[in-house]
């Protein structure tokens, strides 16, 4: 299992290579991941050169609402097989940092958010993180306890 910095960096590679979809620095990002994957055979790197350029085109097709819709899809798929990558060839790391940094340089301020939205409806619960690890502890029995109020003495809050 990878470490977690490696995983965010993963995670980080996946939101820059996609982020560069249909902009002006979208070759430059395609070249250093054919190059990145390229280490696992020639074929490879060809491969996945193929397949960014179709996951391009279809950002590229897209309205623009549609086009941040895609995204959104491509980035565990990118996410993945980065994570792949690095599992494969751990030495691989400093090229891909230096990828991401190049790439987040050259972006639009607005291309290098992501936004997340979130709904519970009908008594539903979320819980919703974006770039990280969340981790829920139910309480027993699923009951919740009412906060104290301020003098804690009639426990309705």
């Amino acid at each position: 299992m990878l470490a977690e910095s490696l995983t965010a960096l993963a995670g980080a590679g996946a939101t820059a290579l996609i982020g560069a979809m249909a902009t002006d620095v979208w070759q430059g990002a395609r070249g250093g991941a054919v190059r990145l994957f390229g280490r696992g055979g020639e074929a490879r790197g060809t491969a996945i050169g193929a397949q960014l350029d179709e996951d391009a085109d279809l950002v590229v097709r897209a309205e623009p609402a549609g086009a941040d819709e895609i995204r959104a899809e491509l980035l565990p798929v990118w996410r993945r097989r980065l994570l792949l990558l690095l599992e494969e060839h751990p030495d691989s790391e400093g090229e891909l940092r230096e990828l991401v940094a190049r790439v987040q340089n050259g972006l639009p301020t607005g291309r290098q958010v992501w936004t997340q939205s979130n709904t519970a409806r009908d008594h539903g619960t979320l819980f919703a993180v974006q770039g990280g690890s969340l981790h829920y502890h139910p309480a027993t029995g699923g009951w919740v306890p009412p906060p104290t109020d301020e003098d804690g003495a009639d426990g309705t809050g």
